[in-house]
C-alpha cells in the first residue's frame, strides 16, 4: 500500500522475529531493512534464521547507515544479548533522526533521554513513538464500587500459555490473530508483549506488574479490563497470551512461579487453550501428566501443545545463574513430533506454516463445538 511507511528493524534477534513474520498485520508499515550489530553471525542470512524457522524472504544487513535511505522510519527493538545503549543504541538513535527518520523505541530507556530524543525530533518534523515496559507503574484508582465481584465473560477466549519465557508464545499470539481474521472473524486480543499495539492489539496492562495493588485486586481488575474490551469491541473471540511460566523448573529456576498465569485463570475460565513446551526427548505420557497437572494448578484444560524448538540449557543457566536456552532448527522439531502423533491431546509446530494453520483451525472447531462462537 502506498501510505504504508517503510521501516528498517534494529537490532534484529529472534525477539523482533514475529514482527516480521506477520509483518502483514502492520498495517502502517512495510518492512524494508533488517540490521543486526557487527559480530552476530547473521549478516548476509535470510532473517529466518534467528529463530529457527523456515526462510522469511528479509535479508540481514548489517549496514545501518547504509540502509537508511531505505526507510521512513525505524524501529528500535528489544534483544536478547544485552546490547550497551550509549554505545550501540543511541548514536544509531541520533544518526536516524539527523537524517529525518521516524522513530519508534521499543526499548525502555530513561525519561531525561526520551525528552531529549522527542525534542530532537521535534526539530527535524518527525515522529518520536515509544512503547516502554515500565512507564507508568503507578498506583491505579479503583473506580468501581463493585470491584470486588468477577463479572462474566460472554465471549470465547483462548488461553495462550507456556512452560517457560522464550517460548514462542507471541508467534503462537500473532499468528492465531493473523489466521483467524484471515478466516473471517473478529478478534480481540490482550498480548504478552509491551508493544502490541504496533499490531492493532492491546498490550499486557501494566497494573498487573504493579507492585502497589494487592494481588487479589488484580484479578478483578483484570477481570474487568477484558470485560471493558468485549463491550467495546463485541469480538467473536478473545486472545490472551499469558506471560512468563506457568510453574517453577525448580528451585533455583523459579519462573516468578507461575504467578501471573494464576492470577489469570482465576480472573476468567478460557474455553479453549494452548500450552507451549521446551523441546526435549519427552515419553508420550509427559504431555497427558502436564495436562493433569496444570488442570490441577490453574484450573484449565490444555487442548493442544505447541512443541517449540527451543530447549533449556540447564548447564549455561546454572554456570551463569540465570535462564538460558539453545535454539535448533524448526524441521528438527517437525521430525519429533511425529513421536506424539497418536496422543489424544494434539502437538503443533507454530514455526511451520501449515501446522500454524491446523492449530487455529483445531480451537475453531473446539470453539464451535462448544457452540460458543457461530461460523461466520
Amino acid at each position: 500500500m502506498a501510505n504504508k511507511e517503510n521501516l528498517m528493524v534494529y537490532p534484529f534477534d529472534f525477539q523482533s522475529s514475529p514482527i516480521l513474520r506477520h509483518s502483514k498485520l502492520l498495517q502502517a508499515y512495510n518492512i524494508t531493512a533488517v540490521i543486526t550489530p557487527n559480530g552476530w553471525g547473521m549478516n548476509g542470512k535470510d532473517a529466518g534464521i534467528a529463530d529457527g524457522g523456515s526462510n522469511i524472504g528479509i535479508t540481514i544487513d548489517r549496514d545501518f547507515e547504509g540502509k537508511l535511505d531505505s526507510c521512513d522510519t525505524v524501529l528500535f527493538t528489544e534483544a536478547s544479548a544485552l546490547l550497551d545503549f550509549n554505545m550501540f543504541i543511541y548514536p544509531k538513535m541520533q544518526k536516524a533522526i539527523e537524517a529525518g527518520k521516524n522513530i519508534i523505541c521499543l526499548i525502555d530507556i530513561d525519561r531525561a533521554v526520551v525528552e531529549e530524543l522527542q525534542e530532537a525530533c521535534d526539530c527535524k518534523g518527525v515522529y518520536f513513538k515509544r512503547f516502554s515496559p515500565s512507564e507508568d507503574l503507578k498506583v491505579y484508582n479503583r473506580q468501581n464500587t463493585q470491584l470486588n465481584m468477577l463479572m462474566d465473560i460472554d465471549v470465547s477466549v483462548i488461553f495462550v500459555l507456556g512452560m517457560s519465557e522464550r517460548m514462542q508464545k507471541f508467534e503462537i499470539q500473532v499468528a492465531l490473530r493473523e489466521n483467524l481474521i484471515n478466516a473471517g472473524y473478529s478478534v480481540s486480543q490482550i498480548g504478552t508483549r509491551h508493544y502490541c499495539e504496533i499490531f492493532g492489539f492491546h498490550s499486557f496492562p501494566k497494573f498487573m506488574y504493579s507492585c502497589s495493588i494487592a494481588e487479589a485486586d488484580k484479578i478483578i481488575m483484570f477481570n474487568h479490563f477484558l470485560k471493558q474490551i468485549e463491550r467495546d469491541e463485541n469480538p467473536d473471540v478473545i486472545i490472551v497470551g499469558i506471560p512468563g511460566g506457568i510453574m517453577p523448573l525448580n528451585n533455583k529456576f523459579t519462573n516468578n512461579f507461575g504467578i501471573l498465569a494464576y492470577e489469570i485463570s482465576n480472573a476468567v475460565t478460557p474455553d479453549a487453550s494452548i500450552l507451549s513446551t521446551l523441546y526435549d526427548e519427552y515419553r508420550p505420557e509427559h504431555f497427558e501428566e502436564l495436562i493433569t497437572a496444570i488442570k490441577y494448578k490453574l484450573g484449565v484444560d490444555i487442548d493442544c501443545f505447541n512443541y517449540s524448538n527451543i530447549k533449556f540449557d540447564w548447564e549455561a543457566s546454572n554456570v551463569h545463574s540465570k535462564m538460558m536456552y539453545l535454539t535448533s532448527e524448526s524441521s528438527f522439531i517437525d521430525g519429533k513430533k511425529k513421536n506424539y502423533s497418536t496422543l489424544s491431546t494434539p502437538v503443533y509446530n507454530v514455526l511451520n506454516q501449515a501446522d500454524a494453520v491446523a492449530l487455529s483451525d483445531f480451537l475453531v472447531d473446539k470453539l464451535a463445538g462448544y457452540a460458543a462462537i457461530e461460523c461466520l
